[in-house]
């Protein structure tokens, strides 16, 4: 007879690194960990409470933002610590659960004098002091390295008792908190400290209760730079709930009552649309299955399948990626819709590694006659514009019977999967456009406060791409494609001919460009009326988010501005100038993930250097974020000297946060133990600024474990198929990006909100990119980058106006001055507002 394994119910307080900690539970203890929410609704008499918690064998109350007196910040958590004798659970307490169980025992919480979030501290426990060797959570620890995520901290008394006495009383219970005995100690020589900002001697990070079976960490024992003897604590932990279990002849429930908690892995977008499915019974205005017409061509057969094509050519030395779109557009110019994500730095060999430096390019053909979806915040619809003679036919249907926008297209993808095309290819075709910000709110949960007035304008724009050309900078060759019947052949290649021989114009042409040359760029700004944020308001905001921080609501917040820039159009209809100020822009700020596009009313175009998210067909994912720059000036001109100046406590604790953030998001679709940071803080060199980045990376579990495969049938194969996790998965659980959100996330964006009135980041802050029929995607985070709407123009004495709009932040802490994050903000801003200057 199998012997059951051990439970433990995770409470959490919407934090954004509970993922982590439950891997970290998982992995050291081959334990398997629910969770519920501080607030669940189910559990709001104790007696339901109690039905649940005798499942398992210890619970652990997590961190969180706010403050433990608070009930709407602690809910449930609270509870725990009042349970009767007969119900009482062992517990561990984490942050705000080590907060919450001093200030029921006794213990005051205040704010600290230096809050540190994302800052590394050594600890001093009591596992080092050979004068108390008995048992504790600490026994057989080592120096404890931990990273600290708190503005507040528990008051036992330790600040009143004398130097001379302090070793010899830190490990004893004070008169005002009896019942807590300290287990460590975060100890300070405020005449020996770097720029750390830690202001208080002593704080105390661990403690147990003296006679239940309660412990707790203020410190963060998941978090990425916490080092490994974390997992000796976690051991040491559930050691001694066990022993109290058995001592109390404590037996968890096998069977009764249903269990609420929840599995931390996510339900798959696919499961949920799966489950959808027999309730539509054909009802769904635009099916699943069904094969769009594209291209203006005669409806696809249901039955017909879309296979690959591919002719791969010599990339011609004097072609650049806009000679490509410019040859496919001969004749015609650059198009009302057009979509191009560019590695505009490929060919600055002077700076930046490889890995920094793009390898492909990606231009979308025909876009204009393509399929494109559309879909607005809080609307529920999602509009499908079909292509036809003259106009696009545009049909909208109620997202709630697929289960919301992301399950939609999942399945809508899934069910055009392709294998077997080019393997030197990244992309074969699919969807190809951008989401906002705000999509990324709605994701978690956070309303919108600047949608109430104004035009709906789309927060998810996707073009169904089936033809288009791949640039490859590496080996320099190009890859024109088509999804189309197999029996096709003859039109495809027509095509291909057309192409072809239009590259040859433009390569005549262009005889004496070189790749060290881009092409000659005619973007003239033209009279701008200028708009830039107020220097003393940016300033002020960025103290109203440190006072967020030091209430311990949150640990960062990455605040933006916008700046918006009115100029008259250049000509009208499709003769906009929007091209033009793309081959500018990448001339002056080439990127790995730049990108010109135009769909629908919406015209993006972006610099970026960050990439968001990519996956291949094997479910690997990865995701880059980016904080931490210095702009390159006579005195800051090497990698080196840029790595100096990161290298500081507000540098590397920003980027830290943002990648136990992103470890927690990929957690939650990748499972406990699936996630690794191969690179972490490490500097790298673009053409105009030195930027600290991580590289995050995750491991989708296959549908099917090899181990039991053999035992399956052919039937449970294919319904595990059918419901797998998918890179898209990833997608919307890590929307909007860690780096332009600050941490916890839901709380940060809840409180920049506020602070930025509502204003819609919109496109900036949003990504953009692909995800293909192949199985894979790749996106960017739009930053280093201009947006404008067509709907949004103005009109003097007949002369027509556009507006851009630039957004800029960065990301404030506790280490934060505002006069230096409004230069931030502006050293950002400047490169991309320099084209209207």
């Amino acid at each position: 007879m199998l012997v059951p394994k051990p439970r433990i119910l995770f409470i959490d307080a919407y934090d954004s690194f509970s993922n982590n900690i439950i891997s970290l539970l998982e992995t050291t203890l081959d334990a398997p960990v629910r969770t519920i929410k501080i607030d669940d609704p189910k559990f709001e008499s104790d007696e339901d409470l109690h039905k649940e918690l005798r499942h398992y064998d210890a619970v652990v109350c997590g961190p969180g933002p706010g403050h433990p007196a608070k009930e709407e910040d602690v809910g449930i958590t609270k509870r725990i610590w009042s349970l009767s004798e007969e119900r009482i659970i062992p517990v561990l307490g984490v942050c705000l659960g080590f907060q919450s169980l001093c200030l029921e025992f006794g213990g005051q919480v205040r704010r600290l004098k230096g809050p540190q979030h994302g800052i590394v501290r050594r600890i001093s426990h009591v596992g080092e002091c050979r004068t108390r060797p008995e048992a504790s959570i600490f026994s057989g620890v080592g120096e404890v390295q931990a990273t600290m995520y708190q503005s507040l901290c528990a008051d036992v008394g330790q600040d009143s008792i004398p130097d001379d006495q302090w070793q010899g009383k830190k490990w004893c219970p004070s008169k005002s908190a009896p019942d807590l005995v300290p287990l460590a100690w975060a100890e300070a020589d405020l005449s020996n400290l770097n720029d750390s900002g830690v202001d208080d001697v002593r704080v105390l990070v661990a403690v147990r209760h003296a006679t239940k079976p309660f412990w707790a960490l203020q410190y963060h024992p998941e978090s990425i730079c916490t080092n490994e003897e974390s997992s000796q604590i976690i051991e040491n932990w559930f050691q001694e709930v066990q022993g109290w279990n058995m001592l109390h002849k404590r037996h968890p429930a096998m069977s009764g009552e249903p269990l609420y908690g929840q599995n931390a892995t996510r339900e798959s977008l696919l499961h949920r649309s799966e489950q959808l499915l027999p309730m539509l019974n054909g009802s769904a205005e635009f099916p699943y299955g069904e094969h769009f017409s594209t291209q203006g061509e005669s409806a696809v057969d249901e039955d017909s399948e879309l296979v690959y094509h591919c002719h791969t050519m010599a990339l011609p030395a004097s072609i650049s990626v806009v000679d490509v779109v410019e040859a496919i557009q001969v004749g015609t110019g650059v198009r009302h819709d057009q979509i191009v994500l560019e590695s505009s730095n490929a060919y600055e060999q002077s700076i930046g590694t490889a890995d920094v430096r793009g390898r492909f390019s990606i231009i979308a053909m025909d876009v204009e006659d393509s399929l494109r979806f559309d879909y607005t915040v809080q609307s529920h619809q999602i509009s499908a514009h079909y292509p036809g003679k003259g106009s696009k036919t545009v049909r909208t249907t109620d997202l709630r019977q697929f289960g919301g926008i992301w399950p939609f297209l999942a399945q809508y993808l899934e069910k055009r999967r392709i294998a077997g095309g080019n393997s030197d290819s990244p992309f074969w075709g699919g969807f190809m456009g951008y989401t906002t910000y705000e999509i990324g709110l709605e994701t978690i949960g956070v309303q919108t406060q600047g949608r109430r007035n104004g035009p709906m304008r789309p927060d998810l724009s996707l073009a169904w791409v089936t033809r288009s050309v791949v640039v490859d900078h590496v080996r320099s060759v190009i890859h024109v494609q088509e999804l189309a019947p197999r029996d096709a052949t003859r039109h495809v290649l027509d095509r291909r001919v057309n192409f072809m021989m239009n590259l040859q114009i433009v390569n005549a042409r262009n005889s004496s460009w070189t790749p060290a040359k881009f092409h000659k760029t005619p973007f003239e700004s033209g009279p701008s009326v200028i708009h830039l944020p107020h220097q003393h308001e940016y300033e002020s905001k960025v103290q109203q988010c440190q006072e967020f921080i030091r209430s311990g609501n949150s640990y960062e917040l990455c605040l933006t501005d916008q700046t918006t820039v009115t100029r008259s159009k250049n000509g009208a209809g499709t003769n906009d100038s929007s091209w033009d100020i793309y081959k500018t822009l990448r001339k002056r700020q080439p990127a790995p993930f730049a990108s010109y596009i135009r769909l629908g009313s919406a015209t993006l175009v972006s610099s970026s250097p960050e990439r968001f998210l990519k996956w291949d067909e094997q479910g690997k994912c990865e995701l880059r974020p980016m904080k931490g720059t210095v702009r390159k000036s006579e005195t800051v001109d090497t990698l080196a000297a840029a790595t100096a100046l990161l290298d500081v406590p507000k540098e590397k604790a920003e980027n830290l946060m943002i990648v136990d953030l992103v470890r927690h998001d990929l957690h939650g679709v990748c499972g406990s133990g699936n996630v690794q940071v191969p690179r972490l803080m490490v500097v790298e060199e673009y053409k105009s600024v030195f930027q600290m980045i991580s590289i995050v990376q995750g491991q989708i579990l296959p549908a099917v474990d090899h181990r039991t495969v053999a035992h399956m049938t052919n039937e449970e194969i294919d319904n595990a198929e059918r419901i797998r996790h998918t890179g898209i998965d990833v997608f919307a659980a890590s929307l909007p990006p860690g780096s332009m959100t600050g941490a916890p996330k839901k709380r940060s964006c809840e409180i920049l909100q506020e602070i930025e009135g509502g204003q819609e980041r919109s496109l900036y802050s949003g990504v953009a990119g692909y995800m293909d029929v192949g199985g894979r995607g790749d996106w960017s985070v739009t930053i280093r980058s201009m947006f404008r709407w067509d709907d949004e123009h103005e009109a003097d004495e007949g002369d027509p106006k556009e507006t851009w709009h630039i957004g800029a932040g960065g990301a404030v802490t506790a280490l934060s001055t505002p006069v230096g994050e409004r230069e931030e903000m502006q050293t950002k801003l400047n490169g991309t507002l320099g084209l209207f200057r």
